[in-house]
């Protein structure tokens, strides 16, 4: 098998990494399935904690449980009577038919979305592309986005933004900025989602690169001590897209292509902003928003634990994949999971390691036991102005989105329900055996 990226590469007349165009070899996988007593886990266990992921009103669709690179357990499920009545009576404007139409028939083809499990897609990435000598995760973020050569933002490294450590204000839509992003802090915390809430933007890009340090929450910039500086922040990964687009003269979503989605056999389709221009007829965006199927979301947990290597080659260098084992606090774009969250925990181990997205969208990596657990929730991409994934938000029936249950499809309707799945209540069924 090839290892990819031969041909070498060369520098452009700007000075960046420019790579060359080489054969792009496609590999197909199939997951194995086995029964859990087959790995030393306990049937009942398995089937607890699937049952729980899929309980009527937690709008759930997937939920897989793999141990020992097999699937042991995995179920789906369309969107149940009462879900539908439940986000009927928070958005009056929907109606059972247009649920049915857009979630009554999930199944293990139906596409999942990953909201900020993208953002470990990007920072495995960035790892693949470090590892190709075609950037450094410790360079300056300016040597790229020149936009921060002048002020204090050019001690940023592309790790702090990695880290969400970059210092920088929260990205809010409809502040009073010209580019449509300002900080969260200007505006009600209702405004405020998660990371901040940037999706309404037409260009996400731009008014992230323009947020300034966040003096009120950090007090007085210190370039020594950027580590102390955790903000979890939409924008941070944003500007990582554009970063990626500078450094080697492609747009991340074309070398995920190559480099990853091909080699485990993903077929996955990437969000844009709906700006003109930009990296592709607009920005990728990179914090969030990659449509693929719940198994294909798996593998990138599976390549963790297989330390990098996929089918015998080597995709991720396994010093990206032990920065992430190691992890004891948020970092590279994933979540850290103590052993004290579960009480006793059966079988033990010392933290999970997981990527997580808005909406309740979960891969949990166990690397001392080689199991993974993930839900997802349902979804349908709501492409009502176009067949292209550019996101351009508006009211149902007359938007691009991408829409999940229950927080996303009632954001417009009277009463916004949100997520209550428990990941780690599925999890501590696997855990007390």
């Amino acid at each position: 098998m090839s290892c990819g990226g031969g041909g070498g590469n060369v520098a452009s007349e700007s000075g960046n990494i420019q790579l060359q165009s080489t054969p792009q070899q496609t590999y197909s996988y199939s997951w194995k399935t086995a029964l859990p007593e087959t790995v030393g886990l306990s049937a009942s266990a398995v089937q607890n904690a699937l049952d729980y992921a899929t309980f009527d009103g937690l709008y759930t669709q997937s939920a897989i449980i793999v141990k020992d690179e097999k699937i042991v357990g995995e179920k789906y499920r369309s969107i149940s009577e009462l879900e539908k009545n439940n986000l009927i009576s928070a958005h009056p404007s929907l109606t059972k038919s247009f649920l049915e139409a857009k979630l009554g028939s999930q199944d293990s083809d139906s596409l999942v979305n990953s909201w900020s499990v993208g953002k470990s897609f990007t920072s495995i990435l960035f790892g693949i592309a470090e590892s190709k000598g075609l950037l450094s995760i410790n360079s300056n973020a300016s040597d790229y986005i020149n936009e921060w050569i002048g002020d204090e933002r050019k001690n940023i490294t592309i790790k702090n933004l990695l880290d969400m450590r970059s210092g920088l204000h929260q990205g809010c839509f409809n502040a009073s900025e010209p580019d449509e992003i300002g900080n969260c802090a200007d505006l009600p915390a209702s405004s405020s989602i998660g990371g901040g809430n940037i999706a309404r933007a037409t260009n996400q890009l731009v008014g992230c690169i323009n947020q300034t340090f966040n003096i009120p929450l950090h007090g007085q910039y210190n370039p020594l001590d950027q580590n102390s500086y955790y903000l979890y922040s939409n924008c941070d990964t944003m500007i990582l897209g554009e970063i990626f687009y500078r450094a080697i003269n492609q747009n991340i979503k074309d070398f995920a292509q190559t480099h990853l989605f091909s080699k485990l056999d993903i077929t996955a389709y990437w969000w844009k902003d709906n700006s003109i221009g930009g990296q592709n007829n607009g920005n990728f965006l990179t914090y969030c928003c990659i449509d693929m199927t719940a198994r294909d979301f798996l593998k990138i947990g599976q390549l963790l634990l297989n330390d990098g290597l996929w089918n015998g080659e080597r995709i991720l260098s396994s010093a990206y994949v032990q920065k992430i084992k190691d992890l004891t606090t948020y970092g590279l774009k994933f979540w850290y999971t103590p052993e004290a969250t579960f009480s006793s925990p059966n079988p033990s181990f010392d933290k999970l390691i997981s990527a997580v997205g808005f909406d309740g969208q979960y891969v949990f990596i166990d690397f001392e036991n080689k199991m993974l657990i993930s839900r997802n929730s349902l979804y349908y991409p709501s492409l009502d102005i176009s067949d292209e994934r550019k996101m351009s938000a508006g009211t149902l029936g007359s938007t691009n989105f991408t829409v999940t249950a229950p927080t996303i499809i009632t954001t417009n309707g009277e009463t916004r329900l949100t997520q209550v799945f428990s990941p780690t209540q599925m999890a501590n069924f696997l855990y007390t055996q």
